[in-house]
């Protein structure tokens, strides 16, 4: 074939190439769009378009990280620490996490102790959640003793604690009990003596005109025997009682008695 018949052919591949490429830029597109996703870890949940369709370069959809009751939100799983966010200008897929923990609960202790002569009764030590109340506890006293008062001046030997905004020990005082006494007197007149017992001692020297006894309120005083000296005989007590012999029981006054 001679060169002139060539030239068409070259011709027309030329065309041929240039309407391909004109045709590929003409045809091509951006990517996108993408798909931006957001979780949420336990404790927590998605406010907003969990799920979204992005086209290249433009911007998501405002969502919030929401904690459940007793919790609260820390970061999205790229380290963003607003709960609320709004991805923009996007030119990826993206997919993130909130993450959420168990609220931090500021508690407080009470503790109740107890002094000398007593004893509490109920929880000692209580870990109480601010602004709540405490359990009832009770200072009692040991045989003997009396509740007094609480360390912070409360008289009331049974408490409860409420609203609790701080830390509190406090300590239940205790006294031995005001035991009511009574003074029991007895005095011999001339003609006799007198001896603590039934019987009289065998040494005479024991013998006295005035025994004094201090005894509980209902308790019994000790026997006293009144003995006449010689030449003498024993008539009665002051009181009419006639046995020399006398225990004064169930003391519940001061007695005086010759």
């Amino acid at each position: 074939m001679s060169c002139a018949g060539r030239f068409p052919f070259f011709i027309s591949i030329g065309i041929m190439f240039a309407a391909m490429l004109a045709c590929g830029e003409a045809g091509e597109t951006e990517p996108g769009p993408y798909s931006v996703t957001y979780e949420a870890g336990e404790g927590g949940s998605i406010e907003g378009e969990a799920t979204q369709a992005v086209e290249h370069g433009d911007d998501g959809e405002t969502v919030t990280a929401v904690p459940d009751a007793g919790h609260e939100f820390v970061e999205w799983s790229d380290g963003l620490e607003e709960a609320a966010r709004t991805d923009t200008n996007v030119t990826e897929d993206i997919t993130v996490t909130a993450h959420f923990s168990p609220e931090a609960v500021e508690t407080h202790t009470l503790t109740y102790e107890a002094g000398e002569g007593g004893s509490i009764e109920g929880e000692a030590t209580q870990t109480v959640e601010h602004g709540d109340d405490g359990q009832t506890v009770t200072a009692v006293p040991d045989a003997g003793h009396e509740f007094v008062e609480w360390s912070d001046g409360l008289e009331e030997a049974a408490r409860t604690d409420t609203n609790v905004t701080e830390d509190i020990t406090v300590t239940a005082h205790f006294s031995p009990e005001a035991v009511e006494t009574h003074t029991l007197t007895y005095e011999t007149g001339e003609g006799g003596s007198l001896h603590l017992g039934e019987e009289p001692p065998a040494d005479p020297q024991s013998a006295t005109i005035r025994i004094e006894q201090t005894v509980e309120h209902g308790e019994d005083g000790q026997p006293v025997i009144a003995v006449p000296d010689e030449g003498y005989e024993f008539a009665e007590w002051s009181d009419g009682l006639e046995e020399a012999v006398r225990t004064d029981t169930n003391v519940t006054e001061d007695i005086t008695v010759t």
